[in-house]
């Protein structure tokens, strides 16, 4: 998707794209090089997160090593500024303990215990194919997106929210439905303009049925992450950490809160209309692999968390003729690092 005059109002793009790159780290690694064996240093001069302790982080090293077991190809940093997409403004009702329900999101979040702060997630999952959904409108856009992010779920003092994955998309092209299929990341921040747009990485390409694996490390000082998927499918990757945006104003610096860790699959809505665009029949997405680890910002001790007691989102929308609400994409557990969302 390219940009087209008037696509972003009140928006220099141009000036967004110098701001974005200048904010990331991402260099094309010599041929050869091999992560899991790599220094630390190495690992952070091209842009990668750094290699997790085995005897520390064993779950998250595992996954590690997983993604990195047969050499990738690793791509070019590039990237497409899309329209705006909003994230937020889930409007939750008939909570339980165990399940929210959301305009927008469906999937599974966790929170820290004992003081500490979440400080990487991971996750894989395989690229659904979307269908239009039952009743679908001639010429409707219906967009989702799967994805894994820190700190969406709650409102704190100058959270953030990084969020990372791809997008499976059904747009008309000359009125006919056709699917889309591109790897995206957004550092979300709830009133800055700019923050408003997700960023498209043309490499690597994804398609149907891809397998994926995704993986987000937060900076030792909270003010950046490190970003790096793996389509295993066409074992190609790509690589890049970023700082967090700048604040507006000269104001406090924005930092990861990680006061929550989520996999979700979304329904996104286009400003200024708050309301989420149609979710595609995107069928099920199995979240496998799933974990965090969270951090001891005083004692620097970790502690490696799974999907045990994690929160589950079921998504809803409201019919007419009679007034209801139906949920159309429920999460299922199936294991402490698994779950699978489905359409209904």
């Amino acid at each position: 998707m390219t940009y087209e005059k008037g696509l972003h109002p009140g928006i220099d793009v141009v000036a967004l794209r110098k701001i974005i790159f200048a904010s990331i780290v991402s260099f094309s690694p010599p041929e050869g090089f091999a992560p899991l064996e790599a220094s630390q240093e190495d690992l952070k001069k091209f842009g990668f997160p750094v290699r997790p302790d085995p005897k520390l982080q064993p779950t998250e090293y595992a996954f590690w090593q997983k993604m990195f077991a047969k050499p990738p190809v690793f791509e070019a940093f590039d990237i497409e500024i899309l329209p705006p997409i909003a994230t937020q403004g889930r409007g939750f009702f008939w909570e339980s303990p165990r399940r929210e329900t959301s305009l927008n999101w469906s999937g599974a979040y966790i929170t820290p215990r004992d003081g500490t702060v979440f400080s990487s997630i991971w996750t894989t999952f395989q690229v659904p194919t979307p269908n239009l959904p039952p009743g679908a409108k001639p010429g409707e856009k219906d967009l989702s997106s799967t994805w894994i992010g820190f700190d969406g779920q709650r409102r704190y003092y100058m959270s953030t929210l990084p969020q990372f994955g791809t997008a499976q998309n059904i747009e008309p092209n000359a009125g006919i439905p056709t699917r889309s299929f591109f790897a995206w990341w957004q550092w979300w921040v709830r009133s800055l303009g700019g923050q408003q747009l997700p960023i498209k990485i043309p490499a690597p390409k994804i398609h149907a049925g891809d397998l994926i694996m995704c993986y987000m490390q937060v900076a030792a000082d909270r003010a950046g992450v490190s970003f790096l998927i793996m389509n295993v499918t066409t074992g190609r990757a790509l690589q890049f950490s970023q700082n967090a945006p700048p604040p507006p104003n000269g104001g406090l610096p924005f930092t990861v809160s990680g006061a929550t860790a989520e996999w979700v699959m979304e329904r996104p809505a286009i400003p200024p209309d708050p309301a989420p665009m149609p979710l595609p029949d995107y069928g099920t997405v199995d979240f496998r692999d799933c974990g965090a680890t969270a951090t001891n910002m005083k004692t620097g001790a970790t502690v490696e968390r799974t999907l045990s007691g994690a929160k589950l989102i079921d998504m809803y929308v409201v019919r007419q003729n009679p007034e209801r609400t139906v949920k159309i994409s429920i999460p299922k557990p199936l294991h402490t690092t698994e779950f699978l969302t489905e359409f209904r």
